[in-house]
């Protein structure tokens, strides 16, 4: 099949689906349209026409519900008492420790592998396994 033909076979519905476009865009019913600088904008509802937002009945009306309780000040008193900095916690040196295994082993293993696709070490022939041939050894 010539590249021509597959040009011709894309060419006319590409340009079928352009000049659809193209229509529904240019019709002034269109909601593609944009508006135009003549337009006035819609009017903003005023404050009558808003409907009012509904009451909360769910908000307890007694004070004494909201009050802060005593286990409160003790979690405030723990969390105040366990404000150490972050690189004294064992979690921080523990995921710091993974990090630097993982590019180690990372860089380790690449250069290893990069090694490897390139040919390796040179190893002397195993003549018991399959044999030697080329480069000087006989057949």
């Amino acid at each position: 099949m010539a590249p021509e033909s597959r040009v011709r076979r894309v060419g006319a519905p590409l340009a079928l689906l352009c000049a659809f476009l193209g229509v529904l865009v240019a019709t002034p019913w269109s909601s593609a349209r944009a508006a135009e600088d003549t337009e006035e904008p819609k009017a903003a509802k005023t404050a009558t026409e808003t409907a009012p937002q509904a009451e909360d009945t769910d908000r307890p009306h007694d004070k004494s519900l909201l009050a802060p309780k005593p286990a409160d000040a003790a979690v405030a008193q723990k969390a105040q008492a366990d404000d150490a900095a972050f690189y004294e916690k064992w979690q921080f040196w523990a995921i710091t420790g993974g990090i630097v295994v993982g590019v180690v082993a990372a860089i380790w293993g690449g250069a290893t592998l990069y090694h490897s696709l390139n040919g390796g070490d040179v190893r002397p022939c195993n003549k018991s396994f399959l044999g030697c041939y080329g480069q000087g050894e006989s057949q």
